[in-house]
């Protein structure tokens, strides 16, 4: 059996055991209860580990250190909500996606903001390192006037910002807003047209895993396997 451990960033890899790169900020895909990281990818992780007859090491690391970690070889591989981009698939290999993100902003329950534009001479606030952040400083800051972007490494931080009101809205991917939700009831989901995504596992360039992990995700679609996992932390109607 396939078993989870956390480990410091200096521990030394070895054949018989998976070290993963997640951000442990993301509920609920990888977040930490009663001091154990859990989640979605977490268990897609394991029951992949499972099938290759590997121990599962978790290093929890900035997600905007995750592919330098992967280009280096530090690590085996990452999953943490990470979207394929043609950027990062000049840095880093990809196993077949596993799940679709849509990006959403969150903003206060009471606001009347429906589309970015209506942020003009605002703040908004995303992860450093993910496409909302590219999203924002490449389209957003070139259409909405004298938008001001916050970039954070810990979504948690980005929350807090929001309730100390340095925050008119929050950038991120609809599964992970849903779930802040249920804790912050003061938020309202804005999901943003046109920004559908694949995400899949990150690996270092040449991995020889990647092909065996592609033949793992294959069969846990085609059993149901992996439609069972989701349906245990997602909605899967988005």
């Amino acid at each position: 059996m396939a078993c989870l451990s956390l480990v410091s960033c200096d521990d030394k890899k070895n054949e018989n055991t998976l070290v993963v790169a997640v951000s442990a900020d993301y509920p609920p895909f990888e977040f930490y209860k009663d001091g154990k990281i859990v989640g979605f990818e977490i268990d897609l992780i394991k029951a992949i580990a499972k099938e290759l007859n590997k121990e599962v090491v978790i290093k929890d690391m900035s997600f905007d250190s995750i592919i330098g970690a992967l280009h280096s070889g530090r690590i085996d591989l990452a999953i943490s909500n990470i979207a394929i981009t043609n950027e990062r698939k000049e840095k880093v290999d990809f196993t077949i996606p596993y799940y679709k993100t849509l990006s959403v902003m969150l903003v206060d329950s009471r606001s009347s903001v429906s589309k970015p534009e209506d942020l003009a001479g605002q703040t908004i606030g995303t992860q450093t390192g993910t496409p909302y952040e590219k999203m924002i400083k490449e389209e957003w800051q070139k259409v909405v006037p004298n938008l001001s972007l916050r970039s954070l490494a810990k979504v948690p931080d980005l929350i807090q910002d929001f309730k100390s009101e340095r925050l008119s809205a929050i950038v991120l991917g609809f599964s992970e807003a849903e779930s802040i939700i249920k804790a912050h009831p003061n938020f309202k989901i804005i999901p943003m047209s046109a920004t559908e995504a694949d995400c899949a596992i990150a690996l270092p360039p040449g991995s020889l895993l990647t092909g065996k992990i592609n033949q793992i995700l294959q069969r846990m679609e085609t059993d149901g396997t992996l439609k069972k996992i989701q349906d245990t932390w997602l909605h899967t109607t988005e």
